[in-house]
């Protein structure tokens, strides 16, 4: 086997153990909330961003996440899930890209601020066409600002656990592959 060979392989080995590790991670240890519940999949949706990249970061983010709601039961936010994840996962990774991974704050906060923000959208449309909570567009972003602090508090959570782990498991992945 060459070496482009072998390392396509390990990467598309990575990227499947992480859509695992972030499907585990957000089912292992859940509190309950309004709309739902807060998990530690985030952290691992910046840490897929930080070791995978943004293209590969984004993949088993958004695979990852979807497949926590539709094991959860919360199948109509599936779709809604799978982009969000994955667009901040690639904004993240983006982001470390562009930077040369000199600061993980930065993107960290920045794609965690896309996500409140993509929630609190989403949820609107959810309760807009879906579930009835409200029939005006401002009654279902009335409806869905309940979850912006429980979205605040699972992506806090997710970058203070994220930031020590990148640069740490960077490192690491970078001398086991390289």
């Amino acid at each position: 086997m060459n070496v482009n060979t072998n390392s396509k392989f390990h990467k598309t080995v990575f990227t499947a153990l992480m859509i695992a590790i972030i499907f585990i991670s957000a089912n292992l240890i859940r509190i309950p909330t309004v709309g739902g519940f807060v998990h530690l999949g985030d952290c691992m949706v910046l840490l897929a961003a930080a070791l995978l990249g943004k293209k590969r970061g984004a993949l088993a983010s958004g695979i990852g996440m979807a497949l926590v709601d539709l094991y959860s039961g919360y199948i109509i936010w599936a779709p809604f899930t799978f982009i969000i994840k994955a667009l901040m996962a690639y904004i993240a990774g983006a982001i470390l890209e562009y930077n040369h991974r000199k600061s993980y704050l930065v993107p960290f906060l920045i794609s965690g601020i896309f996500m409140v923000v993509a929630y609190f959208f989403s949820g609107a449309i959810i309760a807009f066409l879906f579930t009835g909570s409200s029939n005006t567009i401002i009654g279902a972003l009335a409806y869905s600002a309940k979850d912006i602090i429980g979205n605040i508090l699972q992506v806090g959570v997710g970058i203070v656990i994220a930031l020590p782990l990148s640069k740490v498991l960077y490192k690491q992945e970078k001398k086991a592959f390289n």
